[in-house]
């Protein structure tokens, strides 16, 4: 079911931006169309199952006889009726006789207890129910219900003649569990009738087409599956109720009925894939039209698609159920792009509108990541709000969505937002994983489930060393639990929550490798040694206590004192530190991660022969082009290779120690003070880079290049963090000495940063970045230009950050950040390059973190 909400008040208005091919204004309802097939396909077969076999006429006659027999029960438009079905002919029979009368559809799982189904007839205010005759004896209803049954002695003939439906142009159906407070997904006529019309077309659905049906009737998916098909012409091909999930059955059905349609999750289509893709001639011509959705996609699985579908193939990858059309964004799968690790959402369908929203419910510029919103196609209100999904997404140049995260699988540690979708992402592409899942059971540790590849002699230990090069220690998950395969929901989805449930107890702290299937081996830190380093670390921090998973840059810690750190553990604990992946995840546990108890971290280096080694005191010097060694880059420190000390004991002359007070007020802030900066100072500070006229022409306070003058200066405010500028994206023009607005919301994202560098943009108030225009310089030095450019940058570097203190503004040089995110927030042009950015803030009070 989706996450959209029913609060509008607190929604931006929809803006113009929606599908590229719209749609009629009042097109034609469902129903209608479903009669006209039974019309035109009258003895085509419309419904296949092992019970019945029905044409689109005969199909029609008992959804007519149904629909006399509601209304004569005193349903029609306006009301509400409940139809409680397991899978099969009748669950289909009853849904569209339902709507044959213009009621609205409520659907009831028939699993349900007593008390929820009761409860859930009230919340609704149904009257009348439609359920098979098994389950008319089985189950307990109401007396003041209605009881109407779908029997399969009713024949075609029987049903009488058939007749056109009521001109259905309400609800179509109400899709959830609105007993427990949840706002139900609603789906309304007009929208799935827009949304049935567009995604048919995608698909390219005939009336040769047969769809194999393997949603439960509670998914909105189910409408698809029911209304795509038969208002094309087509077939509906359904498996009994105790197949619904078995797919040997479904390749059965698949080659014996010639299904040509699979509409799924991905979590059942990557089952289907699997006995697809060994059937063999069991299965001789595959399905070639796909429309997968309800999850995100992964890379992998739509490879897959793409290869078994062929060239004259179609897959759609169909974004979250969005109300009131079933789905809201559309993406064909082609050739993806290599950094989409999941596919996108695409673009929005035939007249929907959606938009990437920051939290300030203001567009975001491309690149930008914020929360998808969508429409409301039916409102007849301009400018109605959009409602939010459940996805996180960002605008790409082309206008395709990107798929940026789910908030239903974030959590929140330290303060820190963290994406366990990036551990999924990393799980899927190791060879030997087939799927994987992670959970946080209490929203402080994780859970790894993962499903290996079938003859691959995966491990715990393994996932564990290869997830430890490849996320965040804050995403490490402190267990993994190899499985055969994950629980679902009723509609196909995997079920976090049972899993997340399933992991609520803690991992012990020394437990031992399980065996397949068990839950992998957790390496237990030294606990001798870890209380040694946080003790070392407290006193050269200056800060106690340290937690071991702690991020020590959120400390205040800068990368130098890193280094000292590392240099100080191995002189004090004889124990060889990787200095580069403490850089990048800057924590306690990873500074003594290679030494764990019980010999258990040579397994984890060997048990992978990928993985790459740390090196031992007793090895030789490294040989590679970057020194990893910590002992080989203190040495080479230690050395001031920078200095000529041939000339160390030269006589000289001696200069004057004037500047020394201006040197120390050059410093590198990582922690600023409390409260937002002046305007003031931020506009002063920018105010040294303006451009004056001496009488020989422009000039600046630093040097450019022939006068070329191709850095240019931007400025990124958060909201509320500088006191009189509003937030947003900003130019500094350098001849009218003034900030030009550009983008009303801000591009400072940590997420966008280098791991080392998320703490301080996180509490950043503002950034400066200095872009180079290389059509500026590139006419005059040609391939020089760009290493001018660079020159320029450091001057403007050096010049703000020594102006900074003068104004109590504490900045940050930084490198790593990823420059496409700029392109859109900042309007950059075709060979812009981003060459520095420095992260802004109050100045910190006296003593504070700065080097």
């Amino acid at each position: 079911m989706s996450s959209t909400t029913r609060k509008h008040d607190d929604l931006l208005p929809a803006g113009p931006t929606g599908g590229d091919e719209p749609g009629p204004a009042h097109p034609e309802p469902v129903t209608t169309l479903v009669h006209a097939a039974s019309v035109r396909y009258a003895d085509r077969a419309a419904l296949i199952s092992s019970r019945v076999t029905l044409t689109h006429n005969e199909l029609a006659a008992r959804v007519t006889g149904l629909a006399r027999r509601i209304a004569e029960a005193g349903a029609g438009p306006g009301s509400r009726v409940a139809v409680c079905a397991e899978p099969g002919w009748e669950h289909v029979v009853g849904a569209l006789a339902v709507l044959w009368t213009g009621a609205t559809c409520v659907p009831v799982p028939p699993d349900l207890n007593r008390a929820a189904r009761w409860q859930r007839l009230a919340v609704v205010g149904a009257r009348v129910l439609v359920t098979q005759p098994w389950l008319e004896e089985r189950l307990d209803w109401h007396a003041d219900l209605t009881v109407l049954t779908v029997d399969a002695a009713d024949s075609a003939e029987a049903a009488g003649p058939v007749e056109p439906p009521f001109a259905h142009g309400g609800t179509l159906a109400l899709i959830g569990a609105p007993e427990g407070g949840a706002d139900p997904l609603i789906l309304s006529s007009a929208a799935v009738a827009r949304t049935i019309e567009d995604v048919n077309q995608r698909l390219g659905l005939t009336a040769a087409d047969r769809l194999l049906g393997v949603t439960p009737l509670a998914s909105e998916r189910a409408f698809f599956d029911i209304l795509g098909p038969l208002t094309a012409g087509g077939a509906l091909v359904l498996p009994d109720d105790i197949d619904l999930r078995n797919p040997a059955a479904w390749i059965a059905l698949a080659a014996g009925h010639a299904v040509t349609v699979w509409s799924a999750t991905p979590t059942l289509t990557r089952t289907f894939l699997d006995f697809a893709e060994s059937a063999g001639d069991t299965l001789p011509v595959p399905p070639r039209r796909f429309a997968v959705s309800g999850e995100p996609l992964p890379r992998a699985t739509a490879e897959r698609l793409r290869a078994l579908a062929g060239h004259e193939g179609r897959v759609l990858y169909l974004g979250e159920g969005a109300d009131p059309g079933i789905w809201a964004t559309c993406m064909a799968v082609g050739d993806l792009e290599d950094d989409w690790g999941w596919v996108p959402l695409g673009g929005p369908l035939a007249d929907r509108t959606v938009r990437v929203l920051s939290d300030s419910l203001t567009p975001c510029p491309v690149w930008v990541t914020g929360g998808v919103h969508h429409d409301d196609p039916d409102t007849a209100v301009p400018d109605a709000p959009l409602r939010p999904s459940a996805y996180l997404g960002r605008e790409l140049p082309s206008g395709v969505i990107e798929f940026a995260g789910d908030r239903a699988a974030r959590m929140w540690l330290n303060e820190r937002p963290l994406n366990l979708l990036d551990v999924e992402l990393a799980l899927w592409r190791h060879e030997s994983v087939a799927a994987a899942v992670v959970v946080s059971p209490t929203g402080t540790w994780t859970v790894a489930y993962v499903k290996p590849e079938p003859g691959s002699a995966l491990s715990g230990e393994e996932v564990r060393a290869y997830l430890r090069r490849m996320v965040s220690p804050y995403l490490l998950p402190e267990r993994v639990e190899l499985v055969l395969d994950f629980p679902t929901t009723p509609d196909g989805r995997v079920d976090r929550s049972a899993l997340t449930h399933n992991g609520l107890t803690a991992p012990h702290p020394h437990s031992e490798a399980g065996s397949a299937g068990t839950a992998g081996s957790v390496p237990a830190l030294d606990g001798d040694l870890l209380k040694g380093v946080e003790a070392l670390a407290s006193r050269l921090l200056g800060v106690s206590p340290i937690e071991p998973h702690m991020n020590l840059l959120d400390l205040g810690a800068t990368s130098v004192d890193l280094v000292r750190l590392a240099t100080a553990v191995e002189e004090e604990h004889g124990i060889v530190v990787d200095v580069p992946e403490l850089l990048k995840f800057p924590s306690l546990a990873v500074l003594v991660s290679g030494h764990t108890t019980s010999g258990t971290a040579d397994t984890l280096h060997a048990v992978n022969a990928s993985a790459p080694s740390v090196p031992r005191p007793s090895d030789g010097p490294a040989t590679d082009d970057v020194l990893h060694r910590l002992q080989d880059r203190q040495a080479l420190k230690d050395r001031r290779p920078g200095l000529r000390h041939d000339l160390d004991d030269a006589a000289g002359i001696d200069l004057a120690p004037e500047h020394t007070e201006r040197i120390a007020l050059r410093r590198t802030v990582r922690r600023f003070g409390g409260g937002p900066v002046p305007a003031a100072a931020v506009e002063a500070l920018l105010a040294a880079l303006r451009e004056t006229d001496t009488g020989a022409g422009p000039h600046r306070a630093y040097p450019s290049a022939g006068g070329a003058y191709s850095v240019q200066v931007y400025a990124v405010v958060k909201a509320g963090a500088v006191d009189g500028l509003p937030g947003g994206c900003y130019y500094h023009h350098p001849v009218h000495n003034r900030l030009v607005p550009l983008t009303p919301v801000h591009a400072l994202h940590a997420d966008d940063h280098h791991e080392v560098n998320r703490a301080v943009a996180l509490r950043a108030g503002f950034a400066i970045h200095l872009v180079g225009r290389t059509e500026a310089v590139r006419p005059l030095y040609g391939e020089l230009a760009e290493q001018f450019m660079a020159y320029e940058a450091g001057a403007i570097g050096q010049l703000l950050m020594t102006l900074a203190a003068e104004y109590d503004i504490g900045l940050c040089p930084v490198a790593g950040l990823r420059p496409d995110t700029l392109v859109g927030a900042l309007d950059l042009a075709v060979g812009d390059v981003v060459l520095h950015t420095l992260l802004g803030g109050a100045a910190p009070d006296p003593g504070g973190d700065a080097g």
